[in-house]
């Protein structure tokens, strides 16, 4: 996998396990949500103080935006649209 792709796709997995929308992990790293939108989707590059940034309201390392998927593995669902409760 490009490695744009899989850094994408880990900070897709990791949000998404944290039930985070990508406006909130935007906010929380500092960054611009459609920034945070197209790294997801592997269409640009990102630096490292970026990864730091996004990787302490995952609570996540560095390494595990670099984590290979099992092959055949489908990418996260999308969180449920509409806002959750309690916010």
């Amino acid at each position: 996998m490009e490695a744009k792709k899989l850094v994408g796709w880990n900070v897709r997995r990791l949000r998404v396990a944290k039930g985070l929308t990508i406006e909130e992990l935007a906010g929380r790293a500092d960054a611009d949500a459609s920034f945070v939108a197209r790294l997801e989707r592997g269409q640009v590059n990102v630096g490292i103080v970026m990864l730091a940034r996004l990787a302490k309201p995952l609570g996540a390392k560095l390494a595990d935006f670099m984590v290979e998927p099992e092959v055949g593995a489908k990418p996260p669902k999308p969180l449920k649209a509409g806002r959750k409760p309690g916010r």
